[in-house]
């Protein structure tokens, strides 16, 4: 029978340490202490499906098969805490797919790209309402999410993305013009925008532990700081998890690891991993005031390697840098964890755009892995080496949101439901592919500082060759 063994590095097994959690996970866990439901499996177990991962994908799975499978016995082990990986990192962007709208379409068509569209859009609605209704303050702020041009060079990105959708005869973006993109959250460094005014920002790591909580209740078995270690095919068509102290028998195995998913078969060969620079200061409400900034505008520009920046209700100011590093092989997304890889080059983007905060105190700095697959879009399937595992996984840097409508795809497949979700564009494998290694840790090496050097000069004002341009957008 075949074992998909798993390094022990997959994923972080040692658990980091408190002063190193993101402010997200800190204050979620200030907020939700451990109340003991969820020890470390120390035995052995049987279940109808188990759910690796305690971050969004996999505690809305959860919860998305018990709406409509009322009594499923489901067993969730996370490495760490839920909200331990991506989940309690990332910048609390809840945002609709429009701006993926032109991916949607080249991977599923028109008609499928709207619905999933409209889909994204609801499931921001869904969240908020689910946190409304279970008490789970996730301090968000509903307000339009900006597409900004943040140097000459990025005027018009989103100018296919609009053909599109008007070809879909829907305008859910509009444009804004150069002044009022700087107006709006007072920089002299936007050159024109789009807006979508279907988005959020929240607090991730309180939303995770709130779908946590919401999960325990509703009878889910959660035991966190318990990793996978190895899968089995076993007799009766089960599978049989393997952990360091405990064994879990499951019908269905649903894998919501998100960059550790690049361990396993070949799912490395459609995406690739690297981290995101982030900061977060401490309150300076008045500063941003008086730089005009309207709160409730969050934006990511148009860079490949986006900047991305927002407020908090408190007035503190987040802004990240994606691209910032690589690691090798199937080490990156266990290594990519800490403090900020380039903080001089994060601090230097964060001058550009707001000089006036550039000396604002800090909270802390951090990196995280995030996960881009070959078409921008999450992708979901089932494993060849072991019969019952499904995963999701891709989802380059915008997860908040379709995590939400990755829960249903996970949920059609293990319910057997033949519906509009388990034949959806998310479940066509993506087509291409990044090279493997050795050859892809020494060109993601090459290719970073080259598009370091191509923004900087585009920056300054100064023009980049068409063939430059190609030759780094393979990253």
């Amino acid at each position: 029978m075949t074992e998909l063994r798993l390094a022990p590095t997959w994923p972080h097994l040692d658990t980091p340490r408190p002063d190193r959690r993101t402010p997200w996970l800190r204050d979620a866990l200030a907020a939700e202490p451990d109340d003991g439901r969820t020890p470390p499996l120390t035995d052995e177990t049987r279940c109808d499906v188990l759910v690796v991962g305690g971050g969004f994908t996999g505690l809305w799975t959860a919860l998305e098969i018990l709406r409509r499978a009322p009594g499923t016995d489901i067993v969730l082990i996370e490495a760490d805490v839920c909200g331990g990986g991506a989940s309690g990192a990332n910048a609390g962007f809840l945002m609709p797919m429009w701006a993926r709208f032109s991916s949607l379409v080249a991977l599923g068509g028109y008609e499928e790209a709207r619905r999933i569209g409209e889909a994204s859009a609801a499931a921001v609605d869904e969240i908020l309402d689910f946190a409304d209704t279970h008490g789970i303050d996730i301090e968000h702020r509903r307000g339009p999410w900006m597409w900004a041009a943040s140097s000459p060079a990025q005027r018009g990105a989103w100018q296919r993305t609009l053909d599109d959708l008007h070809r879909a005869g829907i305008e859910p973006l509009h444009r804004i013009t150069a002044a009022e993109s700087r107006e709006t959250v007072g920089t002299r460094s936007h050159y024109g925008a789009v807006l979508d005014p279907g988005c959020a920002t929240l607090q991730p790591a309180k939303l995770t532990r709130g779908l946590r909580r919401a999960a325990l209740d509703a009878g889910v078995r959660i035991h966190e700081r318990t990793p996978l270690a190895a899968l089995r095919a076993a007799g009766g068509g089960t599978v049989r998890a393997r952990t360091p102290y405990g064994t879990v028998h499951a019908d269905k195995v649903v894998l919501a690891v998100n960059a550790w998913a690049g361990k396993i078969e070949d799912l490395g060969r459609r995406m690739v991993t690297v981290a995101s620079d982030t900061v977060l200061t401490r309150p300076v409400p008045e500063r941003l005031k008086a730089l005009g900034w309207n709160g409730e505008v969050s934006v990511c520009d148009s860079r490949r390697r986006l900047n991305y920046y927002r407020t908090t209700p408190d007035g503190r100011l987040l802004f990240g840098k994606g691209g910032s590093g690589v690691a090798y092989g199937d080490l990156g997304p266990s290594t990519l964890w800490g403090d900020a890889l380039r903080p001089a080059e994060l601090r230097a983007h964060l001058r550009r755009l707001f000089p006036e905060l550039a000396d604002a105190p800090v909270d802390m700095s951090w990196t995280a892995p995030v996960e881009y697959s070959v078409t921008s879009l999450p992708f979901a399937g089932w494993l060849k080496s072991v019969p019952g595992v499904c995963y999701a996984a891709g989802y380059s840097g915008d997860g908040v949101g379709p995590s939400r409508l990755m829960a249903k795809v996970l949920a059609s497949f293990v319910l057997g439901t033949n519906d509009a979700w388990a034949r959806s564009a998310f479940t066509r494998a993506p087509g291409g592919w990044f090279p493997p290694e050795p050859v892809r840790y020494p060109g993601a090496r090459l290719v970073l500082p080259a598009l370091r050097a191509v923004e900087a000069r585009e920056d300054g004002g100064g023009r980049v060759p068409d063939l430059v341009k190609r030759l780094v957008s393979v990253f």
